[in-house]
């Protein structure tokens, strides 16, 4: 496998450079106008193409000469680019025997035939079931917040909200979320011991399969470990382990983050504020706006060229490693005009939204769940209510660091006056 070789006046960006942690919209905004692909620094030393325009990202993503599993491609030799950031983390081997296939990084038949074991748990219907519950779950957290009169909207309202809705979709027990959402709190924290967290919640889930097996229940985890596909073979425990795991943290930690940016986005856009409360009927379509200008995932899965082919006028190699930067798809402007502007009620062409939930076959699974709990969120934080307050400057907002990989850093909490 050849991969293009960096030349020595190649200039390399680092997205941990203070540019990015201090301007990002305007930092990736140069980069973009500067050219469709850039090349990137990895943990682990790699090199790797940062797609910076919507157009190339979308093109890539749904092109099957680019794959999500490196050992696809022909002559592939040495780790990927997910691996040798696994190879920065010191992951114990028990840890890693704890995980079987990555819905995220499968192609082709093995990625339909695990979307395949998950589409029960994620229809239109069985999520739109879910919004009473969803409902009933935000109001008793806003009660509570209410009579205090003030608090941590992360810890008090966000966090708590987005783990009962995964863990009950799981089959995760009530008693439990407490401490699911410590391990997933630590999870994202790069100054704790998250491998130690992600181990507990690994044996967690481990113990939870073994009661599932004995009593079968109306959840997720039930339907994996009873699932048989069209061949007659069934999930392994580590393959529910790794879904299960997945999808915990996906949910958890991107909804969170969207929620609190959402309230800051409504916040600094009183005009748009005060539209979506005049016309409280047109939340759905402002949701597509708050998740383009509050994306939750930095950067889109990483892609390997499987053969030589040119892209934007880019010569690329096979086995070269491709990645999307979401931020800046979502502000580009050939997509978007005025795109650093909050507008509800935008109006995109069939095709042309949002990259928060990717496209094409690895489009995010549960972006239906994610919109609804948004729209709930949005509406019993800022519609049914005008009193909600932000009590710290944007200067004094404090954010994890981020892990290695690209991953976005979030908020450590947001206090608010109700």
């Amino acid at each position: 496998m050849r991969e293009s070789e960096t030349s020595p006046d190649e200039q390399v960006v680092s997205l941990l450079a203070p540019e990015f942690e201090e301007d990002p919209i305007g930092a990736l905004a140069r980069l973009r106008e500067r050219s469709p692909l850039v090349r990137v620094g990895f943990p682990g030393g790699k090199r790797v193409w940062l797609m910076t325009r919507s157009e190339e990202i979308r093109k890539v993503v749904s092109d099957p000469r680019f794959v999500v599993d490196a050992s696809r491609v022909p002559g592939h030799e040495g780790p990927s680019v997910t691996e040798q950031v696994l190879a920065t983390l010191d992951l114990s081997d028990k840890l890693r025997d704890y995980f079987g296939v990555n819905l995220m990084l499968e192609d082709g038949e093995s990625h339909v035939r695990l979307r395949r074991f998950l589409a029960p748990a994620f229809t239109v219907r069985r999520i739109e079931a879910l919004r009473p519950r969803i409902e009933e779950i935000s109001a008793s957290l806003l009660d509570v917040l209410d009579r205090k009169g003030s608090g941590d909207l992360l810890h008090e309202y966000a966090a708590p909200l987005t783990s009962a809705v995964i863990c009950e979709l799981i089959g995760i027990d009530e008693a439990d979320q407490p401490q699911i959402r410590k391990w997933m709190g630590e999870y994202a924290n790069a100054e704790a011991d998250f491998t130690t967290s992600l181990l507990s919640m690994c044996e967690h889930i481990e113990e939870l399969i073994g009661r599932r097996r004995a009593r079968p229940a109306n959840d997720m985890i039930s339907t994996l470990v009873q699932a048989v596909d069209t061949d007659g073979v069934r999930l392994s425990e580590a393959d529910i382990i790794s879904l299960a795991v997945t999808l915990v943290n996906a949910a958890y930690h991107t909804m969170n983050d969207f929620i609190l940016n959402a309230v800051l986005v409504l916040e600094d856009n009183p005009a748009q504020l005060s539209l979506l409360r005049a016309h409280p009927q047109g939340l759905p379509h402002a949701l597509e706006e708050l998740m383009r200008i509050a994306p939750s995932v930095a950067n889109a899965g990483t892609r390997y060229a499987t053969q030589d082919l040119e892209l934007a006028g880019v010569s690329i190699c096979q086995g070269d490693a491709l990645t999307g930067s979401i931020r800046s798809a979502n502000f580009d402007p050939r997509y978007f005009p005025r795109p650093e502007q909050c507008d509800i009620q935008r109006v995109q062409k069939p095709g042309e939204g949002h990259l928060s939930f990717g496209t094409g076959p690895h489009r995010c699974i549960g972006a239906a769940l994610a919109n609804l709990e948004g729209e709930v969120a949005i509406d019993h934080l800022m519609i049914q209510r005008d009193s909600l307050e932000v009590t710290v400057s944007r200067g004094e907002l404090t954010y994890h660091d981020p892990l290695p990989g690209g991953a976005p850093r979030l908020l450590t909490s947001l206090p608010v006056r109700i």
